[in-house]
C-alpha cells in the first residue's frame, strides 16, 4: 500500500520542470524530536549510556549543518517557515529544565548566530501528546488576552477547544517564543500554536494540506472517547476536533504531558514504557503502570482509588481498564508490525480521522468548503515510522496523499527497518516532498538520505521532487556526515536501551 521509495528523480537542480515553474520553498516540517529525553538520538550519549544536555550531540550538529545548506539551496527570496509538529519537547517524561536546555541546543543548530538565516524567525507549532502542555498554556493565555473584550458580554466564552484550521496567528507559544528571543539574532522571533490541526491552502483552495501530530489517530489518546462509546453507543463517537479534545485532552495531560515534573513516578513510568515498547509488555506491566497512575491521582488530585465514577465503575476499574485497552494492546499491535508502517487497525483509524473530524473541519472552516474533489494531503508523525502513500477515504473523490515524519528516538532496543525520521517540505504551490533522513541500521548499513513522493499522478505533476533531488546532490557531503553520525547514535542508543530494558524486567 505505502510506497516509501517513490519520487527518486534524476539528481539535477532545476528551476523549471516539464514546463512548470518551480516555486520557492515555503515550509519545512519536523516532528517527534523529543528534545530533553535520554532516548532521543539528538541527545548526546556516551557509549556507556551516560547523557548530557549541556553539549550538542554530533548528530544534532551534523543535522543542523546539512539541513541549513539544503534549505538554502531550495529557498527563494522569502525564508521558509519551520513547522514543529508535536513531541518536539519531551515534556511528558522529562523535566521542563531539561527540555528547555535541549531546546537551546536545537535553536543554536538551526538558527546559529553570525550566519545567514535560512529559516524565518516566525515558527509554527502543533503540540502532540508529549508536549500537550504547550496547548494548555496557549489556551489560558488566549483566554486572558480576550478577557477585557469579553468582560461585558452576557456570558464569558469558555477556553477555545481548538484553533481555527487556517489561522496561524491567534495563539502564541510563550515558552518557545521566549527561548528563541534570548538570542540577539532572533529578538523578533515568535512561535504560534495551531491545535490539533493546521491547514494550508493554495490561493484558489483547490489544493489543501492538513497537518496533525498524529496522537488522535492512536487509540491510546482517544481512550475516554472509546470509553464513552462503550457506555453510550457508537453514535457518541467524536465527530469534530473540538469534541476529541474536550473528551480526551485531560486524559492526555494526566497520562503523559505533565509527568516530567513528577519525580520518581515519572521515572518509573518511563522505564515501564520502554519495557512495553521492547516487546516485553505483560499483565504485570499493566498492573504496575495502573498502580502508578492511581498513586499520581491520589497525590495530585486527592482522588481515591475506590471513588465511583459511574454505574458502579470505580477509579481503579477505569484506570486499569484504560491502560489495558490502550497502552498495552497498542504495544502488542506494534510488536507485530515492526516490518510495516501501520497496522490494519491504525489504517482504519486514519481513515476515520480524515473522513470524520478533518472533513468536518474542512467543511466548516476551509476555503474549499464542502467540495469533495479537493486535492488533500495529510502530514502527521507520532508513529516514529516515516512513510508516504495514498489512501482512499470516504468523503473525498481523490485519494488522500499521506506523509509521515517518523521520529528521532530509539524507544525499543531492536533495529527495525521501518523506524526512522523524515522532514516534509512544502513549496509555494503546495507541492510536497519527503526528505527521508534516516532509518535504523541493518547489518551495520544505514540508508542514505533520499527524496520520496507518494507515487502515481501526484509525483508526475510534482516539480518539487526533482528540485529536492538536485539540492540533495549539491549537498552530498554534509548529508553523508549526518548519516554517519545518526547511524552511530542509533546503535549506541539501541544497545543502552536493551541493557536497561533487560535490567527493568529482572527487577520486576
Amino acid at each position: 500500500m505505502w510506497d516509501s521509495n517513490a519520487g527518486r528523480g534524476p539528481p539535477r537542480l532545476v528551476k523549471e520542470s516539464q514546463g512548470k515553474c518551480v516555486s520557492g520553498l515555503k515550509y519545512v516540517c519536523l516532528s517527534d524530536l523529543h528534545l530533553g529525553a535520554d532516548y532521543s538520538v539528538l541527545t548526546w550519549m556516551d557509549p556507556d549510556g551516560s547523557t548530557s544536555l549541556v553539549k550538542p550531540s554530533s548528530t544534532l550538529e551534523a543535522f543542523g549543518v546539512a539541513l541549513r545548506e539544503y534549505v538554502a539551496a531550495l529557498s527563494g527570496p522569502d525564508l521558509p517557515v519551520l513547522i514543529l509538529m508535536g513531541d518536539v519537547l519531551d515534556l511528558g517524561l522529562s523535566s521542563t529544565g531539561a527540555v528547555v536546555q535541549a531546546l537551546k541546543l536545537f535553536i543554536q543548530a538551526l538558527f546559529p548566530a553570525h550566519q545567514p538565516a535560512v529559516f524565518s524567525s516566525q515558527v509554527l507549532c502543533i503540540p502532540g501528546n508529549h508536549d500537550h502542555h504547550l496547548w494548555r498554556a496557549a489556551q489560558d493565555q488566549y483566554f486572558l488576552d480576550k478577557l477585557d473584550t469579553t468582560w461585558d458580554q452576557k456570558f464569558i466564552p469558555d477556553l477555545p477547544q481548538h484553533s481555527h484550521l487556517f489561522s496561524q496567528d491567534l495563539m502564541n507559544c510563550n515558552l518557545l517564543t521566549q527561548v528563541m528571543r534570548k538570542y540577539p539574532n532572533l529578538k523578533d522571533a515568535s512561535v504560534n500554536i495551531c491545535y490539533p490541526n493546521l491547514g494550508l491552502s493554495s490561493p484558489g483552495g483547490e489544493r489543501v494540506i492538513v497537518l496533525h501530530h498524529g496522537h488522535y489517530i492512536d487509540a491510546m489518546y482517544r481512550a475516554l472517547s472509546l470509553l464513552n462509546v462503550q457506555l453510550r453507543g457508537p453514535d457518541s463517537r467524536p465527530k469534530t476536533a473540538a469534541q476529541l479534545e474536550r473528551e480526551n485532552g485531560p486524559w492526555i495531560d494526566f497520562l503523559w504531558s505533565g509527568l516530567g515534573g513528577s519525580g520518581a513516578v515519572a521515572r518509573d513510568i518511563t522505564t515501564l514504557y520502554e519495557t512495553s515498547r521492547s516487546a516485553l509488555a505483560s499483565h504485570a506491566f499493566s498492573q504496575q503502570l495502573g498502580q502508578l497512575l492511581l498513586t499520581q491521582l491520589a497525590k495530585g488530585f486527592g482522588v481515591g482509588a475506590e471513588t465511583e465514577v459511574t454505574h458502579g465503575l470505580t477509579v481503579t476499574n477505569l484506570v486499569k481498564g484504560l491502560v489495558d485497552l490502550t497502552l498495552v494492546r497498542s504495544a502488542e499491535l506494534e510488536r507485530d508490525s515492526y516490518s510495516t508502517v501501520l497496522s490494519a487497525t491504525a489504517i482504519a483509524d486514519l481513515r476515520w480521522y480524515l473522513g470524520g473530524p478533518v472533513r468536518r473541519q474542512l467543511v466548516d472552516e476551509g476555503p474549499a468548503g464542502a467540495k469533495a474533489d479537493v486535492d488533500l494531503s495529510f502530514i502527521f508523525g507520532h508513529t516514529h515510522k516515516p512513510f508516504t502513500g495514498e489512501l482512499s477515504v470516504t468523503g473525498y473523490t481523490r485519494p488522500v496523499a499521506v506523509y509521515n515524519t517518523g521520529g528521532w528516538v530509539m524507544d525499543q532496543p531492536t533495529m527495525a527497518p521501518t523506524q526512522g525520521a523524515a522532514a516534509i517540505l512544502i513549496d509555494d504551490a503546495m507541492n510536497l516532498g519527503s526528505l527521508r533522513l534516516f532509518n535504523d541500521s541493518l547489518n551495520g548499513t544505514s540508508p542514505a538520505v533520499h527524496v520520496c513522493g507518494v507515487g502515481g499522478f501526484r509525483d508526475a505533476d510534482n516539480p518539487l521532487l526533482e528540485t529536492m533531488n538536485g539540492a540533495l546532490l549539491a549537498t552530498t557531503g554534509p548529508w553523508q556526515a549526518f548519516t554517519t553520525e545518526a547511524s552511530a547514535a542509533l546503535t549506541t542508543h539501541a544497545r543502552v536501551l536493551l541493557r536497561n530494558s533487560l535490567d527493568a524486567v529482572i527487577r520486576s
